[in-house]
C-alpha cells in the first residue's frame, strides 16, 4: 500500500504530539513494508506568489519520501484567525491533480487541516483516493487548534460571534507568515534566550469591535463563509480516526458524523511494552510528584503549582519538567526545565507519580501513556482524552481532588501500553474500512 501523510512538518521546527505521532507512524509503516510519502506546509517564497509542491531535499535522508507545500495557506498554530479570506484562498486544482497523479497514493492520511487547501480533498475524491483523518486537534471546527480561549473551553458555544471575538486578539496573517520564513527557527532560538514570560492572564479584556455596522456585518459574513469552507472539507473525508472518546464527543457536538469513524487510542515510539510493573514507594522517602509539559495555563501548569499548598510537604515533593520559560515558580516546586528526548528514561527514573492537569480538552495527551509505559501512576484531568485508559478513581475534575487521589495511589494498577507495531495494525485496518 502507498500512503500519503499530511502533517505540519519536521522537528525541531515543528514539535508536539501531532508531529511525534506522524513521524513514528510513518517510520513504523516503512518498517512494516509500506511505501510512504509525506506532504507538509513549508516556507514562504517571497519571490513567488503561486503555491507549488516540490521534493524536500533538506529531509531527503528520511525513511519516507518528503514533499513540501510552498506558499501554503497560513498556519494559525495558536491565537485564532484575524483575516478569514486568507485561509480559504483557492489554488488551481492542477497543483494537486498533478501531484497525486505523480505519486499515486492508495490512501491520504490527514493529521490536521492547517495549511492545506480544499482542492486537495476535492482532487482526491475525483481520483477515488481514500482520505482518513486523525483528530489531533480541533482546527477547522474551531479557528484555532484547542477550542480554548481566555480560560475557557468553548466547544459548547462554537458560534460565529465566538470566532469573531477570538479574531480580535489573533495575529494578522502577515505575522503568521513570519513563522514560515526559512530562517525563523534560528531567530526563535535566539529570541527565546532573552524572553521573559509572565503568567497568562485568564480574564483578558473584552475585545471591542469597530462601530461601523457594515464592517461588522462583512466580518461576520466572512467568518460564516470560512466555517462553511472547513465543514465542506470535513464532508470530503472518507473515514475519521478519533484518538479518544473526548475528541469524538467534541467532534460529534460540532459536526454531523455518519458511521464512518473509529475511536482508537494512539501511541508513539517512546512507549515500550514492559511486562514487569514496579510498585509505588510509599515509605522511606517523599513521593515525587511531577508535571511534564509546556509551562502554560491551558495545560493546567499553574493549577499544578497549587498542590504544595494543599498537600503535606512532609510526604510529597513536587517537580516540573519541560520548558526553559522564565517564570516565577514557588520554592516548594523543583524546576528541571527543558529536557532532551533522549533523556526521557532518566526523567522518569526520578519520578514516582505524574499529574496531567489540562484545562483545555486535549484530544489525547502523550504524557499519560509515556508515564504509564515507564511504570508510573498517572492522575489526569477530565479534560484529557487519554483518560480512556485510566481508572476512573484517578480522573479529577479540579486540582483540589488530587490530594485525596494521592492517598490512594498505592492501589494504582499499572497495565502495559501498546507499542507502535500494535498500533500500525489498527491503522492499517482503518485504511481498509468502508
Amino acid at each position: 500500500m502507498k500512503i500519503l501523510h499530511y502533517s505540519l512538518g519536521f522537528p525541531p521546527e515543528r514539535s508536539g504530539g501531532l508531529i511525534r505521532y506522524t513521524m513514528d507512524l510513518m517510520n513504523e509503516q516503512i518498517r512494516q513494508g509500506e511505501e510512504v510519502c509525506y506532504l507538509y506546509p513549508g516556507h514562504i517564497n517571497v519571490l513567488k506568489n503561486r503555491t507549488y509542491i516540490k521534493a524536500d531535499r533538506k529531509h531527503s535522508k528520511a525513511n519516507f519520501t518528503p514533499y513540501v507545500l510552498v506558499n501554503s495557506l497560513p498556519l494559525p498554530l495558536f491565537g485564532g484567525i484575524k483575516n478569514p479570506n486568507d485561509f480559504m484562498r483557492p489554488v488551481n486544482a492542477k497543483l494537486y491533480l498533478n501531484f497525486l497523479g505523480k505519486i499515486r497514493p492508495d490512501v491520504i492520511h490527514v493529521h490536521t487541516l492547517m495549511g492545506i487547501h480544499k482542492e486537495l480533498f476535492e482532487c482526491a475524491q475525483s481520483l477515488g483516493i481514500r482520505i482518513v483523518f486523525t483528530s489531533h486537534d480541533y482546527f477547522g471546527l474551531a479557528p484555532e487548534p484547542t477550542f480554548y480561549y481566555q480560560g475557557s473551553n468553548y466547544d459548547d458555544n462554537n458560534t460565529i460571534e465566538q470566532w469573531m471575538k477570538i479574531s480580535q486578539t489573533a495575529m494578522p496573517t502577515w505575522k503568521l507568515r513570519l513563522f514560515q520564513i526559512s530562517f525563523y527557527p534560528a531567530v526563535r532560538r535566539i529570541a527565546h534566550k532573552f524572553k521573559s514570560q509572565k503568567n497568562i492572564i485568564l480574564d483578558a479584556k473584552e475585545p471591542k469591535y469597530n462601530n461601523n455596522k457594515t464592517n461588522i456585518s462583512d466580518i461576520k459574513n466572512d467568518f460564516v463563509k470560512l466555517k462553511k469552507y472547513y465543514l465542506s472539507i470535513f464532508s470530503l473525508i472518507n473515514y475519521f480516526h478519533f484518538n479518544s472518546h473526548l475528541a469524538l464527543s467534541v467532534y460529534q457536538n460540532n459536526l454531523v458524523l455518519k458511521k464512518n469513524y473509529s475511536c482508537i487510542s494512539i501511541t508513539n515510539s517512546t512507549v515500550k511494552y514492559r511486562s514487569s510493573m514496579s510498585q509505588v514507594p510509599m515509605k522511606g522517602r517523599k513521593l515525587r510528584i511531577a508535571y511534564i509539559g509546556p509551562y502554560k495555563s491551558f495545560k493546567g501548569f499553574f493549577d499544578f503549582l497549587k498542590l504544595p499548598k494543599i498537600t503535606n510537604l512532609k510526604i510529597f515533593e513536587y517537580h516540573v519538567y519541560g520548558s526553559d520559560d522564565i517564570i516565577t515558580i514557588p520554592n516548594t516546586v523543583i524546576n528541571h526545565g527543558h529536557f532532551k528526548k533522549d533523556d526521557i528514561d532518566k526523567v522518569y527514573r526520578n519520578i514516582d507519580v505524574v499529574i496531567v492537569p489540562s484545562r483545555c480538552k486535549e484530544t489525547f495527551g502523550f504524557v499519560t501513556i509515556e508515564a504509564l509505559s515507564h511504570n508510573k501512576p498517572v492522575l489526569v484531568s477530565s479534560n484529557v482524552g487519554a483518560k480512556d485508559i485510566i481508572d476512573g478513581e484517578f480522573i479529577f475534575k479540579t486540582i483540589s481532588d488530587v490530594p485525596q487521589q494521592l492517598e490512594k495511589v498505592a492501589s494504582y494498577i499499572l497495565e502495559p501500553q501498546k507499542n507502535m507495531s500494535t498500533h500500525y495494525e489498527e491503522i492499517r485496518q482503518i485504511y481498509h474500512k468502508n
